[in-house]
């Protein structure tokens, strides 16, 4: 957990933005090659109040739209794409809490609180299943017990809050929030990926944790038909944010990289590498891989914020709910192929020497490659055929 304190909220676009940004870049390449915790970087957002971007103003919030939102993630990511990935289960958690008007914990994201998430499992089941090992039974007091592991609770080790999902004693899926600090909650910082590896990615165990009465967000029967939302795309999007992000500093990345050159290949066009009209060209193609990336996640985000608006009692109209669930897919299978291309062409900009571990300029291959491993890019493409060709809908659960 984060603690923070003296908040002091810092809107996108203003020159203390971009000053927090450039804290937060600076170190950035030395805190993944080092395997160091972002800590005193998510805790520099926490007090500027980036949590709360989407909160109305009335609720104590910034008020921003969804690209707007999309666009203040993408340029954190261009800083450093851990800390970017670390608030993507508060953004969701966030809107969720918009959708159905749950004061008390919009209240505490207000305050500056930070929701992690401990939902996935090991096991047999199928991903996206809503049987879980984890058990929410009966406790004293009206109140119930929680217990079970779960794995791959992005951003948890940094949250102050934990949402999580259980099976419950009379066999349906339940959904609870508790802080990260009760007694019988643990984080393990364990997670071992080659890319994204500090974003408290690892286990979350729970032994006995008492779970309140009005802790538990939703009881729901595991056949029940899923209430229509856009913010299972919106999770989706928000890795390509990231990934939009990462590319941004690609391109910054690589002009450092030409700019540091002094020499070149006796064969060269020019004897500056950066007057090589090749190496500007491929420059420019990684620039616009950059743009292209941004101005689709952006469209996506614009498509996700129609439907958000369209909402009637947490319900969004179902041919822009459709349309943006669409896009954010066409997004991923598109930034999926591009993304890790543009990130192994960077390297070819200083040769050999890019390989440097100082400069540890692989770190956005191994970023990239492995948040564009959320849901198999395969089945997002041909759900998009599908619907094409026949109108099929499109899967109606977090993890397409």
């Amino acid at each position: 957990m984060t603690t923070v304190e003296n908040t002091h909220r810092i809107l996108p676009g203003t020159p203390e933005w971009t000053d927090l940004l450039s804290g937060i870049a600076s170190g950035a390449a030395d805190r993944d090659r080092n395997d160091e915790n972002p800590f005193d970087q998510v805790a520099a957002l926490k007090r500027a109040g980036f949590g709360t971007l989407r909160l109305p103003r009335e609720l104590g919030g910034a008020g921003l739209t969804v690209p707007q939102l999309f666009s203040a993630v993408i340029d954190v990511a261009q800083a450093d794409p851990i800390v970017a990935h670390i608030f993507r289960a508060h953004f969701w958690f966030v809107e969720e809490r918009l959708r159905s008007q749950s004061r008390k914990w919009l209240d505490l994201a207000s305050a500056g609180k930070i929701f992690g998430n401990a939902f996935s499992e090991k096991g047999s089941n199928a991903v996206g299943s809503l049987v879980f090992n984890t058990r929410l039974l009966p406790g004293p007091d009206g109140g119930f017990r929680l217990d079970g592991e779960k794995y791959y609770s992005t951003g948890t080790l940094f949250a102050d809050y934990l949402t999580t999902t259980a099976t419950t004693d009379h066999d349906s899926v339940a959904t609870v929030v508790v802080p990260a600090d009760r007694p019988g909650v643990k984080i393990i910082d364990d997670w071992d990926g080659f890319g994204q590896r500090r974003t408290g990615t690892g286990t979350t165990t729970f032994s006995g944790v008492a779970v309140a009465a009005d802790e538990l967000l939703s009881d729901s029967p595991y056949d029940a038909e899923p209430t229509p939302t856009v913010q299972y795309a919106s999770l989706q999007l928000y890795i390509h944010a990231v990934v939009a992000g990462v590319l941004a500093n690609v391109v910054d990345d690589g002009v450092a990289l030409l700019r540091s050159r002094e020499r070149s290949f006796s064969h060269a066009l020019a004897e500056r590498p950066t007057d090589d009209p090749l190496l500007q060209r491929q420059l420019g193609e990684l620039a616009s891989t950059a743009y292209v990336a941004r101005t689709a996640v952006l469209d996506a985000a614009e498509a996700i914020g129609a439907a958000t608006e369209s909402e009637v009692d947490g319900v969004p109209d179902a041919a822009l709910a459709t349309e943006a669930q669409l896009r954010v897919a066409k997004v991923k299978v598109h930034l999926d192929d591009i993304a890790p291309v543009a990130a192994t062409r960077l390297l070819e900009l200083g040769g050999a020497s890019a390989s440097s571990r100082q400069r540890n300029l692989d770190r956005h291959w191994r970023n990239i490659r492995t948040i564009t491993l959320h849901n198999p890019v395969g089945l997002k493409a041909r759900a998009v055929g599908q619907n094409l060709l026949h109108g099929t809908a499109l899967p109606a659960n977090a993890y397409f």
